[in-house]
C-alpha cells in the first residue's frame, strides 16, 4: 500500500515536471530556469509584477466616459428604428 502511494507521488511529480517543461518550451523559455519547488509556475496566482489592485487604481481596464459597450450602441440603434 505504501509503495502504491509512493509510486503515485512519483508519477504526479514526473507529470508536473513534464507539464512545466512543455509549457516553458511553448513560451520559448529555458526549462532549467524554473526554481525547484516553485508552486506558482503555470497557475493564475503567479506573480505578475504589479498587484491587480494597483493596476485598477491607475485606470487600467476602466471604460472611458462617453464610450459605451456594444450593447449600449445596439439599444440606441433599436430606438432610432422605432
Amino acid at each position: 500500500m505504501a509503495e502504491d502511494d509512493q509510486d503515485r507521488a512519483r508519477e504526479r511529480e514526473a507529470e508536473r515536471e513534464a507539464e512545466i517543461e512543455s509549457e516553458m518550451e511553448r513560451v520559448d523559455q529555458d526549462p532549467d530556469q524554473v526554481e525547484e519547488g516553485s508552486e506558482n509556475l503555470g497557475t493564475q496566482s503567479a506573480d505578475s509584477g504589479t498587484p491587480r489592485d494597483e493596476a485598477e487604481e491607475e485606470g487600467d481596464g476602466e471604460e472611458t466616459p462617453g464610450e459605451g459597450s456594444a450593447d449600449d450602441e445596439s439599444e440606441t440603434d433599436e430606438g432610432a428604428d422605432r
